[in-house]
């Protein structure tokens, strides 16, 4: 990524440099170190709220002003059929996160009431670290703006949202839900909701989905050009998210951890265990691919029909796990921490300061933080040089993971 540091930028100029890193245009960094698919359906079934684009702000003003008046969307499922299911997004925009949930309600039916999922959820943190160990990039640190989306960034489904737009909302067709062997099979669609950070050479493509069976996928996109004189470095996107889960409201929710475990000596028999995540109290854990590690958030005392407790899994998909060990970054060294939710706490960077008085996380309103990491190794396809200019563009690497319902449901969602 094309960060220059500001004192040279005081000395020559924002356009001078631009010219001679030949980066794509847009904002530059401020010096690096410590630091706070689916095919696209006409977009029926929506309502928009209140539609508002915060102002922008610095660092100097971030903590004085009070957030922006947030947005509320509503998306009805099916979207050319009767309403089965629904949700309800309140988000809003700020500079550096760019896109915030709120908060997210879903319906599971015409006469059922409105059930909390989420509190705030956001993209806490970008961090890029370079092979040569040097730079090493906090990207929402640095409060990028968003940029400004076209109808061409929308596409011919896509609605853009605020004067000027930053953030577009769309219906997709998310595939085959299911298939059964006496009622067919079923398409689902999603409401996503996504805008783009403008962090200088790089664009960070923020995604946030709702289904249509009450999953909520989240999606972090690379792309943009490679960083000025390096680039062939290999590199990470460390997307790192902080969620607010508030199943039925803020309090009596708990974490816990579900792992699948072979047993050693006993041919072709595992088991599944369920356990509170640190003991019942705030910390981290880490992802192990031969257990299959989820973390699940539980509500203390509702259930469902089958006498399960209501929760929401956290589904990875990874490339691999990121650890880092420089300066600060012991944030990284693990995959998935919780803490209580409390006011202000929303840096990545610092969990190692948040988690220090291990505070119980039961029945308690939690707030999930996790990795979802990527490697870049750029490619020939990322671009190529042209007397002496780098020009090109590195296709969209995507990282994320799936909030998924578990017992949320007495019956297969949407069946038949």
């Amino acid at each position: 990524m094309n960060k220059i540091r500001f004192s040279t930028l005081c000395l020559v100029g924002t356009g001078w440099l631009l010219a001679l890193f030949a980066g794509a245009p847009a904002q530059q960094r401020p010096p690096a170190g410590k630091s706070q698919p689916g095919k696209s359906q006409p977009a029926e079934g929506l309502s928009q709220v209140g539609e508002a684009v915060s102002p922008p702000r610095t660092t100097k003003d971030a903590k004085a002003k009070a957030p922006p008046a947030a947005s509320e969307t509503i998306a009805q499922f099916p979207t050319k059929d009767a309403m089965r299911t629904a949700w309800k997004v309140r988000w809003t925009t700020a500079n550096g996160f760019g896109l915030v949930v709120q908060g997210a309600w879903f319906k599971k039916g015409p006469a059922e009431p409105w059930f909390q999922i989420l509190g705030d959820a956001r993209l806490s943190e970008m961090f890029v670290p370079y092979h040569s160990g040097s730079p090493r990039f906090w990207d929402v640190s640095y409060n990028f703006s968003l940029i400004h989306l076209t109808p061409r960034d929308a596409g011919p489904f896509g609605h853009l949202v605020g004067t000027p737009p930053v953030v577009c909302r769309e219906i997709r067709d998310r595939g085959i839900a299911w298939v059964d062997g006496t009622e067919g099979s079923r398409r689902g669609e999603t409401m996503v909701l996504w805008s783009c950070l403008n962090a200088a050479n790089y664009r960070y493509l923020i995604e946030y989905g709702f289904q249509d069976d009450g999953t909520i996928t989240f999606r972090v996109g690379s792309t943009g050009r490679n960083y000025g004189s390096r680039e062939f470095e290999g590199h990470m996107h460390n997307g790192l998210w902080r969620v607010d889960v508030n199943l039925g409201g803020p309090d009596h929710n708990s974490a816990y951890v579900m792992e699948h475990l072979e047993r050693p000596g006993e041919a072709a028999a595992a088991t599944t265990v369920h356990r509170p995540f640190h003991r019942g109290r705030e910390g981290h854990e880490d992802w192990d691919p031969l257990k299959f590690t989820m973390v699940s958030v539980r509500h203390a005392f509702m259930k469902n029909a089958r006498g399960q407790p209501i929760a929401y899994d956290f589904v990875t998909p990874r490339m691999g796990n990121a650890r880092h060990f420089g300066s600060d970054e012991e944030c990284t060294q693990h995959d998935f921490w919780v803490t209580r939710n409390r006011k202000d706490e929303i840096y990545y960077q610092k969990l190692p300061e948040y988690v220090k008085n291990r505070e119980s996380i039961k029945n308690s309103d939690v707030v999930v933080w996790l990795s979802t990491a990527g490697h870049h190794e750029p490619r020939s396809e990322d671009g190529e040089m042209k007397k002496d200019t780098f020009t090109g563009v590195t296709p969209v690497m995507w990282c994320g993971f799936d909030l998924k319902p578990r017992d949320f449901w007495d019956r297969s969602p949407l069946y038949p």
